[in-house]
């Protein structure tokens, strides 16, 4: 079952609170929504401007936790900073207009607590895909941590990519931006990438190889739009955020900071991002086209980039094998499950263009490597980044998929 926004062809109109250029072909449509929940099992919407938000914690103006011991209070205050960083006025967008919720949580406990406040929240016929994740988080005490992306809520012309700041907001990490904003148009997304150092130079090194492989790409710093950092120990993200605010010059684009389980010698630290692409792909064969930059190599299981030519992206919930007990059970079973939410969206698995794949021991991420082959096009598998977690969301389970589509 979906549930959709339609709109008439070529004028601007406000849907529910989505403000967008609306085409003949639907703007935004929901699948298997979900009202205990407040969340969709997919989110499908055109071309249009996107907001990309940094993680955002349960603090308040003065910089104070709020909530402490309290999941839903915190919740509540994670989503009432993010409508403020989307009613910012280079944005201009509103919690209605979120089509993708990540959340990170302190203790898989807090899981029915969060969908609980999402569905007060998310009351609308429209309700964001939404994937969940368990560790430690960047502040001392939060048990809840979110970030976002959105719909831009205003028609404006083509006009680059933007970084709005406010340095007043405690909410934000010093130098580190609260949101982008990015045109409709080509999108890049690049696999996590790693480097053995020390974790200051690790950090360091990781962003350089991003960059350069960007640059190769016609693009550059100004282009990325989202970082996702996965480090250890969360102990020591003040570290890793100034190496990055440093790199950026003190105008780092959003960036979220997750703790996985990497043990020495593997790297302390794999960044992966998300870029607005340059130049007109629009003529493009194909929705997307992967690539593999210079200084990078080729994989069967995940592409270096994955390019949006054109297209509606699909952003999907986070998933579960929920039948299985067993790693293998519950891989083969996400991966069935994700074909049946590809199939009505309008696209297949040679259309996944980032996967970020979360596992919670060393047989369930084994399995992965194993099992990924059978459903993937070698030639055409999504850009990836994999992460053993303390917990991937629902008690008992050890693998969940956070995946993102563009139709056929």
């Amino acid at each position: 079952m979906s549930t959709s926004i339609r709109c008439a062809p070529a004028v601007w109109l406000v849907c529910f609170g989505l403000t967008m250029l609306a085409g003949p072909a639907e703007v935004l449509r929901c699948l298997e929504p979900d009202a205990a929940t407040g969340t969709s099992a997919a989110v499908i919407v055109d071309d249009v401007p996107l907001v990309h938000t940094a993680q955002l914690l349960p603090l308040d103006p003065h910089g104070k936790l709020v909530g402490e011991g309290d999941v839903a209070k915190q919740a509540d205050q994670v989503l009432a900073n993010l409508a403020q960083v989307l009613n910012f006025k280079a944005v201009e967008s509103a919690l209605a207009d979120i089509i993708k919720l990540n959340v990170y949580l302190a203790e898989p406990e807090a899981l029915p607590k969060v969908q609980r406040v999402l569905s007060r929240q998310f009351t609308g016929p429209i309700k964001p895909a939404v994937s969940f994740v368990v560790g430690a988080l960047p502040e001392p005490g939060a048990l809840v941590a979110m970030d976002a992306v959105a719909a831009a809520g205003r028609p404006t012309p083509p006009r680059p990519a933007k970084r709005p700041k406010d340095s007043s907001s405690p909410y934000f990490r010093a130098g580190i931006s609260h949101a982008t904003f990015l045109p409709a148009g080509p999108k890049l997304y690049i696999s996590g990438m790693a480097d053995t150092n020390d974790l200051a130079q690790a950090t360091r090194k990781t962003l350089e190889k991003l960059v350069a492989a960007l640059d190769h790409l016609g693009g550059g710093k100004s282009n990325i739009m989202q970082l996702k950092a996965f480090l250890q120990p969360m102990s020591q993200v003040a570290l890793v955020s100034q190496e990055i605010v440093n790199f950026f010059n003190g105008n780092a684009p959003p960036t979220v900071f997750v703790e996985w389980i990497s043990p020495s010698p593997n790297p302390p630290i794999e960044i992966e991002l998300i870029a607005n692409a340059k130049g007109d792909f629009s003529k493009e064969a194909d929705s997307v086209t992967f690539l593999t930059p210079p200084g990078t190599t080729a994989s069967k299981v995940f592409s270096r980039v994955a390019r949006v030519n054109h297209g509606q992206l699909i952003y999907v919930s986070g998933l579960y094998g929920r039948q299985s007990q067993d790693a293998a059970g519950q891989i083969r079973e996400i991966f069935h499950s994700l074909g049946g939410v590809l199939t009505p969206a309008g696209s297949d698995f040679e259309h996944l263009v980032k996967a970020t794949y979360y596992v919670s021991d060393n047989d369930a991420s084994n399995k992965l490597n194993d099992i990924r082959p059978e459903f993937f096009n070698p030639n055409r598998p999504p850009a990836a980044s994999k992460a053993k977690v303390k917990g991937v969301g629902l008690p008992g389970k050890s693998v969940t998929l956070d995946m993102i589509a563009v139709t056929k």
